[in-house]
């Protein structure tokens, strides 16, 4: 029998008859005749509340045990939806990343997936069961558990659907599809019926929350399929693979952001010209698995990191010499990044140049990061943030509803 995947985020399975929704959506799809493999992510707000807890015993967790603390709010999600599964009648079993084979690196905190092992799951599978599985967690080739950072329960479901060949990944959560913009900001938001692997993966990597990155990447590289639709009702969602029903006649699809982003931004020349500062910066994030950005001003190198990741930036920064020496450091909490993305913006310039005359014209201070063929990214105060999109959103015609229609947008 073919496998399906399916994912619940945390607002799928943030109450018991949360759960016993997400296991009738189970149920649903074992009835067609498919293998089912799921991956939960913590209940709610479990995670915050897990972290919350923590901060409130030291100010200084280790991200070692931090792994350890918040792993376990994946393994409440999956013995909960086994139990729902099985006063159903189905047989089910639930596994921790770990015994469903799945090894990562040792970063914690933010860990990447080194392999998955399928025979645990494909062992069950063989015996009809449901097999429940945690997401955002594995171990570490030392045996430690380990998480894998923001959106690693899609990371986790969309690797194991290729991993086990599976005939399609589905994202279940609290939005019944990918819209031009997040619908519960921008209220003129349009539902996008399908896109290509490139153009969500360009979406999420510039702040569609719906999906991360990393998940795209792997359905893409192995070709599997993907759905995100709603786990409170039955409209169809959006569907992801190698083409889409989209006009190219439009060259932007949508407008994308992300709050609490802070920057560091480093005063004067290298002093060691031999030596790139952005690409000697870049190398010392990367290998902690830190995203950043940068934008240039003169003799200033700015770079846009996550907020949460400002502290370890900093320290990863200023214990190194030379290179990247520099005369001083300042840096700025209150920012946040927004993308126009676009599928062959073909007219990049234009695109550049209306997105400036927009927020020029509402008073809106900006900053470009050059940093993508299919997408136009500003950094823009927090405050600003939700008003832009928005200005952004109208500006390029994607709450138009003609502009909907010809775009194949529902």
């Amino acid at each position: 029998m073919s496998i399906i995947v399916q994912k619940f985020g945390g607002t799928s399975v943030d109450s018991a008859s949360a759960i016993k929704r997400a296991a009738s959506r189970v149920i649903e799809e074992k009835n067609l005749g498919h293998d089912v493999v799921v991956v939960v992510s913590a209940m709610g707000d479990t995670t915050d509340t897990l972290t919350r807890l923590a901060y409130e015993v030291t100010s200084n967790p280790q991200k070692r045990e931090m792994d350890m603390l918040l792993s376990t709010g994946e393994q409440v999600t999956i013995a909960l939806l086994a139990l729902a599964l099985q006063e159903k009648g189905v047989d089910s079993i639930s596994f921790t990343g770990g015994q469903a084979g799945i090894q990562t690196d040792s970063i914690h905190g933010n860990a990447k997936l080194k392999s998955i092992d399928p025979d645990p799951i494909l062992r069950e599978l063989a015996d009809g069961k449901v097999v429940v599985v945690a997401g955002f967690q594995g171990v570490t080739e030392a045996g430690a558990i380990s998480t894998l950072g923001r959106g690693g329960s899609d990371t986790t479901a969309a690797a194991l659907a290729a991993r086990l060949g599976a005939e399609r990944c589905d994202i279940y959560t609290d939005v019944d599809g990918v819209y031009t913009s997040d619908p519960r900001y921008i209220k003129k938001a349009a539902k996008i019926s399908s896109l290509t692997y490139d153009d969500m993966l360009n979406l999420a990597a510039r702040g569609a929350g719906v999906l991360h990155p990393r998940s795209v990447k792997h359905a893409k590289e192995h070709g599997v399929p993907m759905t995100v639709r709603s786990s409170l009702t039955n409209e169809r969602g959006t569907y992801i693979n190698h083409t889409s029903k989209r006009s190219d006649r439009y060259p932007v699809i949508g407008i994308v952001f992300q709050d609490e982003r802070a920057s560091i931004t480093l005063n004067g020349e290298d002093r060691d010209r031999g030596h790139d500062r952005q690409s000697v910066i870049r190398s010392i994030l990367a290998a902690r698995h830190i995203e950043c950005d940068f934008y240039k001003n003169q003799q200033e190198t700015t770079l846009l990191i996550p907020h949460c990741d400002l502290k370890e930036s900093l320290e990863l920064i200023s214990e190194k010499e030379g290179p990247i020496a520099f005369e001083r450091l300042t840096t700025d909490c209150d920012l946040a990044k927004l993308a126009v993305i676009g599928s062959n913006i073909r007219t990049r310039r234009v695109i550049q140049g209306k997105t400036a005359q927009m927020l020029t014209r509402a008073q809106i201070d900006f900053q470009f990061i050059d940093d993508a063929p299919g997408s136009v990214t500003v950094v823009v105060k927090q405050p600003d943030m939700h008003r832009a999109a928005e200005i952004l959103h109208t500006g390029f015609g994607l709450d138009v509803p003609e502009m909907r229609k010809i775009a194949a947008i529902h």
